[in-house]
């Protein structure tokens, strides 16, 4: 089955061929090497991210986390806590996390875990939070306490942008497309992002039409 899509601007339709090449030329092609430089410094950060995500999203530990951001020249991962509590605690878990990142594909050379600013909620505290207003007994769980909190604790939906999955089949054409790149990294972070943008793009059609 080939894939087209309806060029916005002229009306006409694209094989997938022919989109991925244009996506390739704009990301890639015309590119500085300062500009390819930061293509391969946003591709580390995701890596980074992600190894933190598949590690700590889905835990009581990880729910209390605030934000992230990565030092690329120390190589180093700073996680901010919603509490003092908890920043302690994850200070003394850090290597154990770091272990874990680093069987995942990604090594850090150092976790840092910072307390947030006020008013920077975790999604532990703004549950805990939606709890207290509804009249729940809920409240944050916190090292200490353990897991607590009423589960009718509601949080606000947000709407994910356009996101389609690719076919085998597309990825395949995705790789053709970056395989004459000869450095790994670049071609990764290319490939990164000619998938992000028409999964997008595949997303984006899904909406219309529907």
């Amino acid at each position: 089955m080939r894939l087209t899509n309806r060029d916005e601007m002229s009306g006409e339709t694209r094989g997938l061929g022919g989109y991925l090449a244009e996506e390739r030329s704009r990301l890639f092609d015309g590119a500085s090497p300062k500009k390819r430089e930061q293509m391969l410094a946003a591709e580390r950060t995701r890596e980074v991210y992600r190894a933190w995500n598949a590690v700590c999203a889905h835990t009581r530990e990880g729910s209390h986390a605030t934000g992230l951001h990565y030092r690329p020249e120390p190589n180093e991962l700073i996680v901010y806590m919603d509490s003092a509590a908890w920043t302690q605690e994850m200070t003394m878990l850090r290597e154990i996390i770091r272990a874990r990142m680093a069987a995942t594909g990604v090594d850090v050379a150092g976790l840092v875990f910072m307390t947030s600013k006020e008013g920077y909620a975790s999604r532990a505290s703004s549950a805990a939070a939606a709890g207290t207003a509804a009249g729940t007994s809920g409240s944050a769980d916190s090292p200490a306490k353990g897991p607590a909190g009423s589960s009718s604790a509601r949080r606000a939906a947000k709407t994910p942008p356009p996101h389609k999955d690719l076919t085998p089949a597309e990825s395949a054409v995705i790789d053709r497309e970056v395989s004459g790149i000869k450095d790994q990294r670049l071609q990764e972070a290319l490939k990164s992002a000619m998938k992000a943008s028409f999964e997008w793009r595949k997303g984006l059609d899904a909406q219309n039409k529907a």
